[in-house]
């Protein structure tokens, strides 16, 4: 492989900055890659609930334009993570979800059946575009609504109007930031830089100084080209860069309780409830179960442009007692999970930030919280700003990232595996 003569600086080394730098080094780069934490890919990338969306979640975009892109980033989910690690979809995806449309709903039964049919729609055209399968796995979606019957089996409906079922499937976040670890330790192009902070970056001529610090102090190193995914700090170093977010936006702390034992899969459902402020509890069945419940696990809000260090903020006896009030309201939702039994020290229950295009919660239903289409990749002459968007859109923007660096034609949609509706610069 013939070395690159280009310096990258990645900051950030969650799901996406790690996933981009291991393109970048295949591609004979060298790389940066700064992480202000202790390890890699430990916390927004680790702690969700790792659904691969097919965009079945977002009936309130009537547009339909964050669909099209979920479900672009599902079908190139897998085959990416394949260019840089050995995976092997079926071991590690979920029971597929039952879509438990919840008493206060946003939307009715009618609006899903069709929003869903849709979905199924626009999933043939990209599958078809790009000729691969959700997951590696499937070559069609689905979604069938339940008779009364079926769905007394599933949930209690004392809280529940109606159920869908689907073929949607999570992947375990966990053991994917694993895989993506060892891969980036034993990548000699690029060199990890932990318990870095980034507090600046400064254009030096046709150049980028980045300004870090370590143990109180601070140095700088100067790059050819610099990626911004730092998710929490994203908008905090893009300013100091002159660049402002599109428009207002919001920084939220949501529980994402893991409880690390083993299930079988008739153990309890998988159920994401919709359409509003409500919940999900994940069957990873051998990889253990996910359970979040929003009214109580959405603990943290910020509209400033550098969020509260939240994961400082909670006790383990608090970060417990959250849980536990989480699983109690999804326990009578979802009768099968009053049968399950696990030791408390075998509960994880740790938050993550998520952070959008949006300032109003999803309670609202004109809230941009219910979109997620205007995220990506903005460019401004070798300084990439990232906004991940969702978990299901890594492997396909660490790509988009790659040819961004590379000067690889982005229209090319069969070679890049990259489209969207609104293309950012």
């Amino acid at each position: 492989m013939i070395l690159k003569n280009k310096r990258i600086a990645i900051l950030g080394a969650g799901g996406l900055g790690v996933c981009a730098a291991l393109e970048l080094a295949q591609r004979g780069y060298q790389v940066d890659l700064f992480e202000k934490h202790s390890e890699p890919i430990r916390k927004a990338s680790f702690v969700n609930e790792g659904k691969i969306h097919l965009g079945f979640i977002y009936a309130l975009d009537k547009d339909l334009f964050t669909a099209r892109q979920m479900l672009v980033g599902a079908v190139h989910f897998i085959s990416n993570l394949k260019r840089w690690i050995s995976i092997q979809p079926e071991e590690l995806i979920s029971t597929p979800f039952n879509y438990c449309n919840h008493k206060g709903s946003l939307a009715d039964a009618e609006e899903l059946a069709l929003h869903y049919q849709k979905c199924s729609q626009i999933f043939d055209e990209v599958s078809k575009r790009f000729g691969k399968k959700y997951l590696d796995l499937e070559d069609k979606i689905f979604s069938r609504k339940l008779s009364k019957s079926e769905m007394e089996d599933i949930v209690n409906p004392e809280f529940m109007e109606d159920v869908f079922i689907t073929n949607e499937y999570s992947v375990e976040p966990r053991r994917i930031a694993s895989l993506l670890r060892e891969a980036l330790y034993q990548e000699p192009k690029i060199e990890l830089h932990l318990n870095s902070a980034v507090q600046k970056v400064e254009r030096i001529g046709t150049n980028f100084r980045v300004h870090y610090s370590q143990s109180d102090q601070v140095f700088r190193e100067d790059y050819d080209e610099v990626v911004n995914c730092t998710w929490n700090n994203l908008l905090q170093i893009d300013q100091t860069m002159g660049i402002e977010p599109l428009y207002n936006w919001s920084f939220r702390y949501k529980f994402g309780n893991k409880v690390l034992v083993p299930f079988q899969a008739e153990d309890f459902p998988s159920c994401t409830m919709v359409q509003g402020p409500f919940g999900d509890c994940v069957n990873f069945k051998d990889r253990g179960g996910f359970f979040s419940w929003y009214p109580i696990g959405r603990t943290g809000w910020s509209e400033g442009k550098n969020p509260p260090e939240w994961d400082k903020m909670y006790s383990e006896e608090e970060r417990f007692d959250i849980f536990q009030r989480s699983f109690e309201e999804l326990k009578q939702r979802v009768p099968a999970l009053k049968g399950l039994q696990f030791p408390n020290e075998k509960v994880d229950p740790v938050g993550g930030v998520i952070f959008a295009l949006g300032n109003t919660d999803v309670d609202n239903s004109s809230s941009k919280l219910h979109t997620r289409h205007e995220v990506g990749v903005r460019s401004f002459d070798g300084y990439h700003s990232v906004n991940t968007g969702k978990y299901t859109l890594i492997p396909l923007l660490a790509l988009q990232v790659a040819n961004r660096i590379d000067g690889k034609d982005e229209t090319n949609e069969k070679t890049t595996g990259i489209h969207y509706h609104r293309h950012l610069q």
